[in-house]
């Protein structure tokens, strides 16, 4: 939603400034950005009956692949997760929007990268949205 251009030209953009993030660029957002990136974050405590420890790995892995997100390190975890991909999404914006795991955009075809030895093109994604236009 924050790459539409309404939300993105008054809310995200801010967060795009740096092609090549640093750690704590994950919280370089505006402030009503921040409201939604929150609430979003800590609604699964809210929408479904979690045990703490739980809702604490969920928060864990969600703090950490935002800080790795953001760090310019090449970190990568057993085929799941990959920070190239997120830095792939800095530098090129249309795509790789799903954090901190591909499979949104694999099914929703915004991937651009590799995921279990498979190539998703940018090419070919960018070729489906000018058919679609």
């Amino acid at each position: 939603m924050m790459h539409l251009p309404f939300f993105y030209r008054r809310f995200h953009k801010m967060h795009h400034r740096y092609k090549s993030p640093q750690p704590f660029d994950d919280m370089y957002i505006h402030p009503l950005e921040a409201i939604g990136y929150y609430l979003i974050l800590y609604s699964p405590a809210f929408i479904f009956r979690l045990h703490w420890v739980g809702f604490a790995v969920y928060m864990s892995i969600m703090g950490s692949c935002g800080i790795l997100d953001h760090c310019g390190i090449q970190v990568e975890a057993l085929g799941l997760y990959n920070t190239a991909d997120h830095d792939k999404h800095h530098q090129l914006f249309d795509c790789n929007f799903a954090f901190p795991f591909v499979y949104m955009d694999i099914l929703h075809g915004t991937f651009a990268g590799t995921f279990c030895s498979r190539q998703y093109s940018l090419e070919s994604l960018r070729l489906r949205k000018l058919k679609a236009t």
